[in-house]
């Protein structure tokens, strides 16, 4: 049941132009990307400023840092996804490693979930859920029921339970490196459902979803989600996922455990050759160099490669990495 986090991967998809989030622009097609790192959260002990309502909130998100591999979420025709026939009205589908299914409908203007797919386990609403009436804009909320049935493997049962999306904050989202970015609303969507097979229990879901969108900006620059399940006969399941657009996240980078000193690659910028103090030490290291936006473009265990020399001039991210910990330095190649 581990892959239940994704039931409803509510990507809320804005750009914001007075507070208002409108179908012709926000809703996803088909061949858009959405593309975001990782977040790293490690900074924020005792959590995040979630909670905040109101207009003029502002989050300090100032230490959270990008971290790479690159995600990308893209949306494809239903024709293209697994189990499509499941879902024979859906208009558009998201897809990572697991496929959601949606209906777009203008009359009423609204985007409908209908459910999701993986191998092991299909949810298939009934009564599909809708993630956004639009127009969207502060003071928004909107609570459906959803109903349909799900197979986990060989299991098959009903599911129930309802989807409540607000948007009751706006205000300023503060970022590393000085970047403040005003006018920006939080749609908040919270998810109970209950799965049964016949008349008995099977399981439980519960899903938080914080979406933070910018004006300009199509999908939210920060999505925090926290999800827990529940089987009957098992332990509850508790995950967080937090991801940050690419445009503003991919200058940060984790605090490094290495020592800058020895670490360090030089020239910088450079041409044709890289070296560092560490290079004859006798330890074990890999280089990767990314580019900006997350691509990894080099995997080396020598700053000799005949593949550093090649890279195009540009801007790029190099980890080095042993078995005492990892270095992170941007670098230029002319």
């Amino acid at each position: 049941m581990k892959q239940i986090y994704w039931l409803v991967f509510l990507s809320l998809f804005a750009k914001l132009n007075g507070q208002i989030i409108t179908q012709s622009f926000n809703e996803p097609v088909i061949s858009d990307l959405d593309r975001k790192f990782r977040l790293d959260t490690s900074a924020y002990s005792s959590g995040m400023p979630l909670n905040l309502s109101g207009q003029n909130c502002v989050w300090n998100f100032q230490n959270l840092m990008g971290t790479f591999p690159l995600v990308v979420d893209s949306f494809i025709a239903p024709t293209a996804a697994e189990g499509a026939s499941l879902f024979p009205t859906a208009t558009f589908v998201q897809h990572r490693d697991l496929y959601t299914f949606y209906r777009s409908s203008t009359s009423p203007s609204q985007t409908e979930l209908l459910g999701g797919y993986t191998p092991s386990l299909t949810i298939t609403f009934s009564n599909s859920a809708i993630i956004a009436g639009y127009p969207v804009n502060y003071g928004y909320n909107l609570t459906d029921p959803v109903s349909g049935t799900f197979k986990y493997n060989t299991t098959n049962g009903a599911c129930n339970g309802n989807i409540t999306i607000s948007a009751a904050a706006t205000g300023t989202v503060q970022l590393a490196n000085n970047v403040s970015i005003p006018n920006v609303i939080c749609l908040k969507s919270a998810e109970i459902l209950t799965l049964s097979v016949g008349i008995f229990p099977f399981g439980t879901f519960n899903q938080t979803i914080y979406n933070y969108y910018a004006p300009g900006k199509k999908f939210p620059i920060i999505n925090i989600n926290y999800t827990t399940y529940k089987l009957i006969a098992g332990s509850p399941t508790i995950t967080a996922f937090v991801y940050g657009s690419n445009t503003d996240f991919n200058i940060g980078m984790p605090e490094s455990q290495l020592d800058k000193r020895d670490y360090e690659v030089f020239p910088n910028p450079f041409c044709d050759e890289l070296r560092n103090r560490a290079d004859n030490q006798g330890e074990e290291n890999e280089f990767f160099f990314y580019a900006g936006n997350g691509r990894l473009m080099v995997k080396t265990k020598s700053l000799d490669d005949d593949k550093i020399k090649a890279l195009a001039p540009g801007v790029y991210f190099l980890e080095t990495k042993n078995k005492k910990g990892a270095f992170h330095q941007k670098i230029i190649k002319e």
